[in-house]
């Protein structure tokens, strides 16, 4: 009997040792990490672009796996200009304000007495200090900066940061706002292929310099706590509460998403974003208010489960043909609601005046992101094919005449086209010196037509049946009968244009971030490999058509990957990171020149311009940090870096 008993024993012992590797391998949770491998950035979205926003949140993309998860992260950067800077209110708002000394007044773009030696230990206190390689740098402690929430100590101090966490290896984050209290924050996520979804909330109480850390009414909501990865602060992956957009319509028996998701880009026409792929040729659409009214995916439970997408891909986004639709859009139960084109109507979106383009229309209750179409765009005949990159908006000034053909819709009551009815997209090729030009639009059925999903109605609004007799109950009009009509939101191809660069062989060439001027007529694109910024003329001819010839080139590093566009007043520049030397090459756009060679901290990937408060800000992903570049042209600093959120030391943990 003792053999039996024994080899029971062993059994019980080989599986508590597995149970506890398992609890090992959980890894070091990141919810207490500050900033590591910041890959993206953005600020809040829900404050105008000329108005100061509080709020900065850093994506962390966790890229040597020093932790079990990446993070998103919020900056206080009233907390963070308060810590180390005599008078920031004076020195980056031009607002006296009254809270500021006589002496901090006379210097206000200054630093503190508080801010400690280089090598100095840091605290609540003093949370700042000189670098070490660059003194007149000043770097600050990112724990002490980071919004905090939870219950506060004797001293007023938060007990914990916010955080939420995710998969690894986010590449790219957006933010859209969905009123002035309330937005969308949207991750590009390589580890687990998704777009995550974070609703922002609260935060805009102003901050109050007496007491820098006290607990914030920001928050992050992703359906924390319904996941299975031990960590309560982890965004959801499946299930009624999920944030992770893999399949159209949320329904896995639809192909899943490509892998290598690259880049995110919210419409300024339109509730959409778009998302490509370093290297599929599929571009995804998400409709960020797509009405739900109520009703949970087709399988809620089962999103974990993966189809074969060898067998279903070609289905899903293999179409070239631009007027075609994909099997993953023809989902009856996603598009069982007529609010699904009311409340992105043309003609709301275009019933502004000149100057500006068309705001958005306002969101109704009851509405999330959702992939609403993936389609493969970056196929040129069956030579060249590859990945997605960079991706810019063309700016649309109303009623001027630089609105192509391309971007109108015949709404109005003569039958002439309307301005920016739908956005024109420009994409860049990852692998190649090509765009892809986009315009994703929605149909609008006629009166004899009706939307799949919709139940036919008469003239008063009762069911009926498709000779049109009354009907007791309705019933959704399904694809393939008469006067069906998909009118969800779809990606239309509008051709192909070349940028020519430095002579590379086919295929060998890499491109990076594209951007527009203000008024659509030169468009931007960094050349990763070999290094350069091209410019592309897309003013609008005669004809009503964008030009798409190639203008110019200015030889940069080698490999730059990110680029942001700011102006001064008097003229446009653009930002672009060299992650190799450590620096962000900055380009006056009028000459076309290289103006300044900024050095930052190791690595400088992303970028996002402060317009505000006239700074840039650049993800440091080899040192943890955040550098804080000045390009206001009345103070002296301009072009250089004057702050770090962060302290130099590589990775502190």
């Amino acid at each position: 009997m003792s053999r039996p008993k024994s080899a029971f024993a062993c059994a019980l012992a080989v599986l508590a040792a597995l149970s506890a590797c398992e609890r090992r391998n959980q890894g070091i949770s990141a919810e207490n990490a500050g900033i590591y491998f910041p890959a993206a950035l953005t600020l809040d979205p829900r404050i105008p672009e000329d108005d100061p926003a509080r709020w900065l949140f850093v994506a962390n993309a966790n890229s040597n796996l020093a932790y079990n998860a990446g993070s998103l992260v919020a900056v206080d950067l009233d907390r963070f200009f308060h810590a180390w800077m005599n008078c920031p209110q004076l020195c980056l708002h031009k607002i006296d304000d009254n809270t500021c000394s006589a002496a901090a007044k006379a210097d206000p773009c200054g630093i503190r007495e508080t801010v400690q030696d280089i090598g100095a230990p840091l605290d609540a206190e003093t949370p700042c200090r000189h670098a070490a390689f660059r003194p007149q740098v000043i770097e600050c402690e990112d724990t002490q900066v980071i919004a905090r929430i939870g219950d506060s100590d004797e001293d007023g101090v938060a007990d914990k940061p916010l955080s939420v966490r995710m998969g690894s290896f986010i590449t790219a984050l957006a933010g859209w706002s969905r009123s002035a209290e309330e937005a969308l924050l949207l991750a590009t996520v390589k580890a687990d292929p998704s777009v995550t979804w974070v609703e922002l909330s609260g935060g805009m109480k102003p901050f109050d310099p007496k007491k820098p850390l006290a607990p914030t009414d920001l928050k992050f909501e992703c359906g924390q706590g319904t996941t299975d990865l031990f960590d309560e602060g982890r965004c959801a992956r499946s299930g009624k509460d999920a944030h992770a957009l893999r399949y159209p319509f949320d329904d896995n028996n639809n192909a899943r998403i490509g892998p290598e998701p690259s880049n995110i880009l919210v419409s300024k026409l339109r509730n959409w974003a778009l998302v490509t792929f370093a290297t599929t040729p599929e571009v995804v659409l998400i409709d960020l208010a797509f009405p739900v009214g109520g009703q949970l995916p087709a399988n809620p439970d089962e999103t974990t489960g993966e189809p074969d997408t060898t067998s279903s891909t070609t289905d899903a986004t293999s179409t070239t043909d631009a007027t075609s639709t994909t099997d993953a859009t023809s989902t009856t139960d996603a598009t069982s609601t007529t609010d699904a084109t009311s409340t992105t109507s043309t003609t709301d979106a275009t019933s502004t005046t000149t100057g500006a383009a068309p705001e958005p229309e306002p969101v109704p209750p009851g509405t999330k992101p959702m992939i609403v179409d993936a389609r493969s765009v970056f196929l040129i005949g069956d030579s060249l094919g590859g990945g997605g990159w960079g991706m810019a908006e063309r700016p649309c000034v109303p009623g001027s005449s630089e609105v192509p053909n391309v971007t109108k819709v015949p709404t109005d009551a003569e039958g002439e086209p309307v301005d920016c009815g739908r956005p024109l997209i420009y994409s860049s090729f990852r692998t190649g010196l090509f765009f892809a030009r986009l315009t994703p639009d929605e149909a609008l059925p006629t009166a004899d037509q009706v939307c799949i999903g919709d139940p036919r109605l008469d003239d008063e609004g009762n069911p009926i049946d498709q000779e049109g007799n009354r009907i007791d109950a309705p019933e959704p009009v399904q694809a393939g009968e008469p006067g069906a009509l998909l009118c969800t939101p779809q990606i239309f191809s509008a051709g192909f244009t070349s940028a020519v660069g430095f002579t590379v062989p086919q295929g060998s060439g890499q491109m990076g971030d594209v951007a527009f001027s203000r008024d659509g007529r030169r468009l931007f694109a960094v050349q990763s490999s070999p290094g350069a910024l091209l410019f592309v003329d897309t003013s609008v001819d005669e004809r009503g058509e964008t030009r798409d010839e190639s203008a110019g080139l200015v030889e940069l590093c080698s490999g730059p990957s990110r680029m942001a566009l700011f102006e001064d007043g008097a003229n446009e520049y653009a930002a672009v990171s060299c992650p190799t030397p450590g620096e962000v090459f900055i380009i006056d756009l009028s000459g076309f020149r290289v103006v300044a060679n900024v050095a930052t901290g190791a690595g400088p990937h992303p970028i996002v311009v402060d317009r505000a408060r006239e700074l840039l800000y650049v993800g440091n992903t080899l040192d943890a940090t955040v550098s804080v570049i000045d390009i206001a042209r009345d103070r002296p600093t301009r072009f250089a870096e004057i702050a770090r959120v962060g302290l130099q030391t590589p990775y502190k943990r």
